[in-house]
């Protein structure tokens, strides 16, 4: 941990524990939550004085992997999962389950509202409010209210 944050690590581990021998997940959470998550809320709260936005959580945790290999740890949702919903990404198999489909469509539909009209809301998707952190999964499509708080923002704040 502390290649990644220099004298920062007792802290850290404090704020994450890990519970039984593998740390590997934990490992995965700080990441992702200091590399990703944290550093998002916070760019979406300065631009949200600039203009409207919309923030998701893509929240599939057995979608299709992005690349090829095996992490060294359980990745969750992590980083890019949600474009093989999306987008062909050259000829990968997307073997998904019918709940996956559904989120397939759905998030194609906000993505090509939000491209033609600036708003990824309409009549067949679940309302998106500007500056509420949408969940993407399969079995929900539903607004989060606890994005900074689960994902322990304050505290990467707060280390500056």
């Amino acid at each position: 941990m502390d290649a990644f944050f220099p004298g920062r690590t007792e802290a850290i581990v404090h704020q994450y524990p890990v519970r039984g021998s593998d740390g590997g997940p934990v490992f995965g959470e700080v990441i992702g939550d200091a590399d990703f998550a944290c550093p998002t809320a916070r760019t979406e709260d300065r631009l949200a004085a600039y203009v409207p936005g919309w923030s998701y959580e893509f929240a599939d945790e057995h979608a299709p992997p992005v690349t090829s290999g095996t992490p060294p740890f359980p990745p969750s949702a992590p980083h890019a999962a949600e474009l093989p919903y999306l987008f062909d990404l050259g000829g990968r198999p997307r073997d998904l389950t019918a709940a996956q489909q559904r989120l397939v469509g759905t998030m194609i539909d906000y993505w090509t509202r939000f491209a033609r009209t600036a708003d990824p809301n309409g009549p067949s998707s679940p309302h998106w409010s500007r500056r509420t952190v949408l969940s993407l999964a399969p079995d929900h499509v539903v607004p989060t209210r606890t994005f900074t708080v689960r994902h322990h923002c304050a505290f990467w704040d707060g280390l500056g």
